[in-house]
């Protein structure tokens, strides 16, 4: 579906969570502190935190509660930033980790970020440059 005029709307900002334990052996080439990351689209009123883990994607709807509050006190860095609709011809076969189904739903299609940390540094570059 190209459009959703009639059916709904994007949220018009996200924010991204970083942190996370290491919990695999292959982990410990990651960055400390940047071990897995995850998405919360809003409005300012409604929240869906979109966490990909290993075994399955879990969708959480937070109502009335501030997710960046609860994710701030369980440890996680957060970055707000927008999503965008990237252009078809740039679509790529990647590997599904928590890091591309974070910048797929943020409409990122940079092959060269591959763990949490590089994405950190991408949106904080990108914040830095769009104030």
């Amino acid at each position: 579906m190209k459009t959703t005029q009639g059916f709904g709307y994007r949220y018009p900002f996200a924010y991204v969570a970083f942190g996370g334990e290491r919990t695999k052996w292959w982990m410990r080439f990651l960055k400390k502190g940047f071990y897995h990351c995850a998405l919360v689209l809003g409005n300012g009123y409604e929240w869906i935190l979109i966490d990909p883990l290993i075994h399955f994607t879990d969708l959480i709807i937070f109502k009335n509660v501030s997710p960046t509050t609860v994710l701030k006190e369980k440890g996680y860095r957060l970055i707000r930033t927008t999503p965008t609709v990237p252009d078809l011809t740039n679509t790529q076969c990647r590997p599904f980790t928590c890091v591309e189904t974070v910048k797929r739903f943020l409409g990122i299609n940079n092959r060269f970020i591959w763990t949490p940390y590089q994405l950190f540094c991408f949106l904080y570059l990108k914040k830095e440059n769009n104030p």
